[in-house]
């Protein structure tokens, strides 16, 4: 049996370090020069696309496999989608109101929507965190608690991009702080060992929260669309979304 706190440990570090090594990679090269504003963001969508293919399946596609033959807990997994999705967009009406609202860019993407976005994420963490922490009892190591060496890699590439995704945003914000960045990564990366602890006793589901992260994913999704389709530079789009959805894949193929 694997020693609980060591797995903890290594789980804060395979979800940490690449999350915030990502979140800084837009900070290094942050030209606004050209397409390359245009491309960060069709990447991100990209990435996104992907993302939400990924965080529905772990989601079980909300249960439509059951039809109309379903129990309760099909209907609570379907709806949990719409209604965190509404949240989302009432707690950005809320963050808009506030001193937030003042550093509104012309993209219209402020630091509190990137603090949403971290959110939704965050939400597909703790499914993440509680499916590691219930395995981790019973697990020879923290690579066997995660299914192995491959779903490993696959689990820190996935922090690298998602880290990627909120980087972008803040850059998108005008937010180039490092204590802000750093706030970033704790409301995305800070479920994953809530989760961990949830799920050492197995006592919740975790398909739930990847609901949840799904409507994180679309929010995001709301943000970047009316970015990339609505200027020019159509190939240049393509090729950004086409980049950042085979990143994804790519990563998943270490399962």
């Amino acid at each position: 049996m694997v020693e609980v706190l060591s797995g903890l440990l290594q789980s804060v570090l395979a979800t940490f370090i690449p999350l915030y090594l990502g979140l800084f990679i837009p900070k290094l090269y942050k030209s606004n020069h050209g397409a390359i504003p245009l491309l960060r963001a069709a990447y991100c969508s990209g990435i996104l696309f992907w993302f939400f293919l990924d965080v529905m399946n772990d989601a079980s596609l909300l249960d439509v496999n059951q039809g109309f033959g379903g129990d309760y807990t099909h209907v609570v997994l379907a709806l949990s989608f719409a209604v965190t999705l509404i949240i989302l967009f009432g707690l950005e009406r809320f963050v808009s109101s506030s001193s937030y609202h003042a550093s509104k860019s012309l993209n219209e993407i402020t630091y509190g929507i990137a603090g949403i976005v971290a959110l939704g994420i965050g939400f597909h963490a703790l499914g993440e965190g509680i499916g590691v922490g219930a395995a981790i009892p019973t697990a020879s190591s923290i690579l066997d608690a995660i299914g192995g060496v491959g779903p490993g890699f696959a689990y820190v590439l996935h922090k690298l991009l998602e880290g990627v995704v909120l980087g972008v945003f803040a850059l998108m914000a005008g937010v180039l702080s490092s204590r802000k960045l750093g706030i970033l990564g704790l409301i995305a990366g800070v479920p994953t060992i809530l989760g961990l602890f949830v799920g050492l006793p197995s006592v919740v589901e975790s398909t739930y929260f990847f609901a949840l992260g799904a409507a994180g994913a679309v929010y995001a999704e709301f943000k970047l669309v009316p970015i990339v389709a609505t200027r020019g530079r159509r190939y240049a789009v393509v090729f950004g979304v086409l980049l950042g959805f085979y990143s994804m894949y790519l990563a998943g193929l270490f399962h």
